[in-house]
């Protein structure tokens, strides 16, 4: 599916995943409504949906009063992955073409959006990023420096793109990919589209966006934020290329098993060990393991390919 430059009555909604925001939820809303012109020159209709996530504070009812065209609500706070999950499904139950995905506090400009969504309109990408490096407008903590190099370099390693910000606040879906999302986690959204997005053959592109910095409620990231990461990324490539997970755990194991082996055996013969192996249980630990790793790894691509077919 493609949607050119003025298709008539392409639907874009913006999907605003929101937990206490109730500080920031009124002048977003009202922000987003200053792009409605600038969809509507483009032919398509702007609605604001945004995704309550068991807020404590009156953020639902704030969302309402601002006009936002649909909130939806979790009774308990499930993390972002899970609001734009629930965004991204009620959207196009209710006929959405794009999605948007926009943060609550304002640290993205509205601005951005039509840029944004140009290149699904032109039927070059399918997935769209915001670039968010080039025009910051403060300093960014060194930690989350740090933190976002390391996971653009991983995300540029597992998809073969280079991705300079694999994990922006604002990212634009196209119909093509709507139509076969999935987001397994509950807690990071971005990795986990970019890599549902790669395995399903989508295009993928970036485009610069302002960031501002925050001046309301609380960023979800915190130290806990690299390993549940990295655990639901570790999802996403088991689900799509087990081998590439699995099959390199086995033969890490079992190479490192057997290296502890010859290595054992060598001193033994050499008269520097009293017996051939001395860790027995470790080498056999590690081979066996190694070789558990590897035969999931293949069932679960017998599997896989199964399914494909």
């Amino acid at each position: 599916m493609e949607i050119q430059n003025g298709a008539p009555g392409f639907k874009l909604f913006v999907i605003v995943p929101a937990y206490n925001e109730e500080r920031s939820i009124t002048a977003t809303v009202a922000a987003l409504r200053t792009v409605e012109n600038g969809v509507g020159d483009l032919s398509g209709s702007l609605s604001i949906l945004v995704v309550n996530d068991g807020s404590a504070d009156h953020t639902e009812e704030l969302a309402r009063e601002a006009g936002a065209d649909v909130v939806v609500s979790h009774r308990i706070n499930r993390g972002l992955g899970a609001a734009v999950r629930t965004g991204i499904a009620e959207a196009i139950a209710r006929g959405a073409d794009l999605v948007v995905k926009f943060d609550a506090d304002l640290q993205h400009d509205p601005a951005d959006i039509v840029p944004l969504i140009a290149p699904i309109l032109e039927g070059r990408s399918d997935v769209v990023y915001g670039h968010r490096h080039s025009r910051i407008s403060y300093r960014m903590p060194l930690v989350r420096k740090l933190g976002n190099l390391f996971f653009n370099r991983l995300m540029s390693y597992l998809t073969g793109q280079k991705v300079t910000d694999g994990q922006p606040g604002i990212i634009a879906l196209g119909p093509d990919y709507l139509q076969a999302f999935h987001i397994p986690g509950d807690y990071n959204y971005a990795q986990q589209i970019l890599l549902d997005a790669y395995f399903k053959g989508m295009r993928f592109s970036q485009v610069d966006v302002s960031f501002r910095p925050r001046t309301s409620g609380q960023s979800f990231i915190s130290l806990k934020y690299p390993f549940i990461a990295l655990s639901q990324i570790l999802i996403i490539l088991a689900m799509y290329a087990p081998m590439r997970v699995f099959g390199r755990l086995g033969l890490l194991f079992g190479l490192a098993g057997t290296a502890l082996f010859l290595v054992e055996l060598a001193l033994y013969f050499l008269g520097l060990a009293d017996k051939p192996v001395g860790n027995v249980n470790l080498v056999l630990g590690l081979v066996i393991l190694g070789s558990q790793s590897l035969c999931f790894g293949i069932i679960a691509e017998l599997i896989r390919q199964q399914r494909k077919g």
